[in-house]
């Protein structure tokens, strides 16, 4: 396209992002860079994305929406969207059409990276990182996928060197998908915004090359509905209030500014965000055995106690099935109680408290367990 986009510094309901020929702002491309199309308007404005998207819900096209818009958000944090569903539900397509409305690229999705150091290079020539098709995320790159996403660096020796480091520092938006809930790790959860997308009956299905075709002359229409709701966060910011910050409240206060140019009712976003995020815990919890076999533990009881290491065992003699997988549940106490920590938050969203002190002469460690 020529020219970049500028957007308004006051927001009105008619205001419009413009394109003008001659950018104040200097832009870096890629090799992997594709061009984007000019933004044009359309009455149906975002509405024209459902056509594309495979979603169980209202709630799900609302939280992909918001996933787009947040990518726009000048410095971030930036949500983890992890698409999930069984064969046959469109998530490589529907991650590619995400992508493709934001951050054209080709290839547009790859396979999970290897390292931190690949992520983090990964960041420097994208500005939307999607990996597709995978089957598990190893516990160092959910960490990896943490920190970029929030906002991480990552320092590696210089070539030809001894002693000198290079460093780099990216926040990116991450996009995932696979057959299986892949946040099973609480702090990932955290981060993240997770869509089921159903299986898609035989009769709706379309040939990809009819899809592509239809998408691309949508597409300048729906690049435009989001860079005029992109301009009405801009000018609605810092005028925006939340009665209560949610986890990633960057994220969520600049899509609330932008819901009057997407036609929602206030408070239209943050519920469909609370749902969504419930259902995040809870897949949280389902995939996590420490988490479950502590719920099941205190499943009738009010009050728990004791060391670390007596918790642990309680737990494996309790939940051998929960527990037997090495791992999935820690053998070692400090890697049970690094355990504990990440599965504080959403437990405590559970009514289920973990709290740690120290007790007696000796400063011995005691974990204590409280219901409600």
């Amino acid at each position: 396209m020529s020219g970049q986009i500028r957007y308004s510094d006051e927001f009105k309901i008619d205001a419009v992002a413009q394109v003008i020929d001659h950018s104040p702002a200097r832009f870096r491309r890629s090799p992997a860079m594709q061009a984007l199309p000019r933004p044009e308007r359309h009455p149906d404005g975002i509405n024209l994305l459902r056509d594309f998207l495979n979603v169980g819900s209202e709630d799900d096209f609302r939280m992909l929406v918001a996933w787009l818009l947040g990518c726009f958000h000048p410095k971030g944090p930036y949500p983890i969207l992890i698409l999930s569903g069984e064969q046959g539900s469109a998530k490589s397509t529907t991650a590619q059409t995400l992508r493709d409305l934001i951050d054209p690229a080709q290839p547009s999705t790859r396979s999970t990276p290897n390292s931190e150091q690949d992520l983090v290079i990964a960041a420097m020539h994208n500005h939307v990182l999607s990996f597709d098709n995978l089957s598990t995320i190893r516990p160092a790159m959910a960490d990896a996928f943490c920190r970029i996403a929030t906002g991480g660096g990552f320092g590696t020796r210089k070539l030809h060197s001894d002693s000198d480091e290079v460093l780099f520092n990216a926040t990116r938006p991450c996009l995932l998908n696979g057959i299986p809930d892949l946040a099973a790790r609480p702090d990932l959860a955290d981060r993240s915004i997770g869509i089921h997308l159903p299986v898609i009956p035989a009769r709706n299905r379309k040939t990809l090359g009819a899809f592509n075709r239809d998408f691309t002359k949508a597409k300048p229409f729906i690049l435009g509905a989001l860079l005029d709701a992109v301009s009405c966060a801009l000018g609605r910011i810092d005028s925006v209030r939340l009665s209560e910050a949610p986890r990633m409240a960057d994220f969520a206060k600049w899509v609330v500014a932008a819901e009057p140019s997407l036609g929602w009712t206030q408070g239209a976003f943050l519920d469909s965000y609370g749902a969504n995020r419930a259902r995040s815990d809870q897949a949280a919890i389902e995939g996590n055995p420490v988490a479950l076999a502590i719920l099941s533990l205190m499943e009738g009881r009010t009050h728990w106690s004791g060391t670390a290491t007596d918790l642990r065992q309680t737990l494996r003699e309790r939940f051998p099935a929960l527990t037997e997988d090495s791992h999935s549940f820690p053998r070692s106490e400090a890697r049970f109680g690094a355990a504990l920590r990440r599965v504080q938050p959403v437990l405590r969203r559970q009514g289920l408290n973990i709290s740690f002190s120290r007790s007696g002469k000796s400063g011995m460690r005691v974990v204590e367990l409280t219901n409600g």
